[in-house]
């Protein structure tokens, strides 16, 4: 296990290797650079609340104590990280500390959250110290990176291009660095009637759609065309998804999160299943069931 050392931000010279310390990975670390680049816009979600996804962007590495602010064509070569810094080339023969910049922001009001969700995220408390933040990066070739990060300190930068401007300084664990490959979770195309359920306020809203695929983690819906676009589920709204798969007496619930809506279309992130009014996990034989059951439509067909 990659350990990213924790150290005080400042100057370099907290960053002097300690007797035993091995330093970091530099091969580990060159391969975070290249997905996720300084200028990447990406999301979170605090304390491993998935419902609670808010947006940020790197602005600057901090290596060893430097500020980075660009870091062009980076490699690892004969144990060195090497790229160029604003066209001033870099070359870390040894490295001590690597934190990702990102700036503070006050998420409290975000639009695409409802009041619950507002709540929470005063809760959890977002990028204070300490605090775990889980970060996802752009899609590159079918697959999303994600890593975890917890915020070392907050600051305001004094000088640079950024002056005034309040950062965290996330220590990233290499370790949890993975590759989602989006294309392993194979889609569905189907033709399945199906209810969602959610509240507006106090009243509990009931709209009829049509889901068009399905997936291990989500499934796209199409909304009736009777409905309003005010009827209709906005982005970040929790849902209660109902529907009959062949061969089944019960119904199948579900939860879900609209992560996107796309017209009179929203694309729903699975949550887990419901049973006897409790949200359950929805284990690999839930989907394996639920994959198999929409075979039976003649309607439903892998992508």
């Amino acid at each position: 296990m990659l350990k990213f050392i924790k150290n005080s931000f400042g100057s370099a010279d907290n960053d002097e290797p300690d007797p035993g310390d091995i330093g970091l990975d530099g091969g580990h670390i060159c391969k975070l650079m290249q997905f996720f680049p300084i200028g990447t816009k990406l999301s979170y979600y605090p304390e491993f609340r998935k419902e609670i996804v808010l947006e940020s962007v790197i602005i600057a590495y901090l290596i060893n104590g430097d500020l980075i602010y660009s870091a062009a064509d980076a490699t690892y070569q004969g144990g060195k990280l090497s790229f160029n810094d604003q066209g001033k080339k870099r070359v870390y023969s040894r490295i001590n500390s690597f934190r990702i910049t990102v700036p503070v922001l006050d998420h409290s009001n975000e639009v695409h959250l409802d009041y619950e969700r507002r709540e929470e995220l005063q809760k959890v408390g977002g990028m204070a110290r300490g605090n775990t933040l889980t970060l996802t990066g752009l899609k590159q070739g079918g697959q999303v990176p994600v890593v975890e990060t917890t915020v070392n300190k907050r600051s305001v930068l004094k000088q640079g291009l950024y002056a005034n401007q309040t950062v965290a300084m996330l220590d990233v664990d290499a370790s949890t660095f993975v590759l989602t490959d989006q294309r392993a979770h194979v889609r569905l195309k189907t033709n399945m009637l199906i209810s969602a359920q959610f509240y507006s306020g106090d009243s509990l809203n009931l709209v009829n759609c049509t889901m068009v695929d399905f997936s291990d983690c989500s499934l796209r819906l199409v909304f009736d065309e009777e409905y309003p676009a005010e009827a209709l589920p906005k982005e970040g709204k929790d849902l209660v998804l109902s529907f009959h798969l062949p061969g089944r007496a019960e119904n199948v619930s579900l939860m879900g999160n609209v992560f996107r809506i796309e017209g009179k279309a929203a694309v729903v992130m699975l949550q887990g299943g419901l049973e006897d009014g409790q949200t359950v996990p929805l284990s690999p034989i839930h989907i394996l069931e639920i994959k198999a059951n929409l075979l039976q439509n003649g309607q439903a067909n892998p992508e």
